[in-house]
Formats: structure tokens, sequence, C-alpha cells
């Protein structure tokens, strides 16, 4: 593996909003060529977390998520807070949305969005053992309704469409490679 690096040697914001960053840097490459706006997007950082139960049945959230233009299947999920831990996100998501609780946590790994533009880290997880705790008290704009499915059919959805997005996505798919063992 290479360990080759790039040079950044300037640097200034294109685009700030609370949700989202753009930051141009002038990068100098090891073979002397220079790019003088490459883009770096800072989105903050979020988990997800695949919830199976006792009878392995995985929850699904399905809902309207607005960059997809559509309902998909939906891990819980979020952002983390200023200072706030992933494992400790992942806990606070899974009670917001769902009232589930759990003391059965496995990392599943953490994963830069983008190799070449960044946008922020996702941190996904697994959970079992699972009890409710509470009502769900979410603030997502969009609404979404719960269910449990089988893991086999959790499977088919990864390749039939009902899953839109890659976050979604990479997270059920870590955690099905991991119960299978």
């Amino acid at each position: 593996m290479s360990d080759e690096q790039w040079s950044v040697t300037h640097s200034e914001i294109a685009f700030q909003h609370p949700y989202v960053t753009v930051e141009l840097q002038e990068v100098h490459l090891p073979d002397g060529r220079v790019i003088p706006d490459w883009p770096i997007i800072h989105t903050r950082d979020y988990v997800n977390v695949l919830t199976v139960n006792e009878d392995n049945q995985a929850l699904i959230l399905e809902g309207y998520k607005h960059g997809l233009g559509r309902s998909s299947w939906q891990v819980v999920g979020g952002y983390l807070e200023v200072g706030e831990e992933p494992l400790a996100a992942a806990q606070r998501e899974l009670l917001e949305e769902t009232g589930y609780a759990s003391d059965d946590w496995q990392p599943l790994g953490s994963f830069v969005v983008d190799a070449n533009r960044r946008a922020g880290v996702g941190h996904f997880f697994l959970t079992g053992r699972v009890r409710l705790v509470a009502a769900p008290n979410y603030d997502d704009l969009e609404a979404f309704q719960t269910r449990w499915v089988s893991l086999s059919e959790l499977r088919e959805a990864l390749g039939d469409g009902r899953v839109g997005a890659i976050s979604y996505a990479i997270t059920m798919a870590l955690g099905l490679l991991v119960l299978r063992g």
C-alpha cells in the first residue's frame, strides 16, 4: 500500500451551512502537479444501527428521505452531537427513534463516506437483545413506520431496491456478515 500523500498549501471555505461546509484546497501532488480548487465536503459524522431481536428479525424503519426523493427501508440513525462518542449516539438514537434500549452492542466499523471528497464519517453498529423501555421520542422531519422483518427478507431488500441509501445498505450488509458468523 502506498503511503503517498498530497500536500495542502492553501484552504478556504467556499460555502457554509449548519449541515454542510465546502472547503476548497490547493493541493500539490507528489508528481508536481497542482490542483488549485480540490473540494472537501464536511458533513456531520453519523451513526447507523442494525437492530436484531431474539427471533433473528431486523428492525426496519420505512419512510420518505428527501435526498432519495422516495420512501426507503432504513435503519436507526442520526448525527453525532458535538463531543458525543459514536456508541453513545447510537444508543441515544435507538432510544429516541424506537423506545428500545440494549446492553448488547457490536461496532461494525467507521468509514469516510467519500474517499475523494470526505463528506463525513459513518459509524455502524449492530445491537441485539433489545427491550422496550420508553415511547419513541424523535424529532426527524420525515415520518417513518417501524416493523420487524426476517433476515432473509432483509437480504432480499438489499438487492431489490427497497433500500435506497448506501449508509443503510452498508449497515445491513455488515450486520448480516457478522450474524452469519
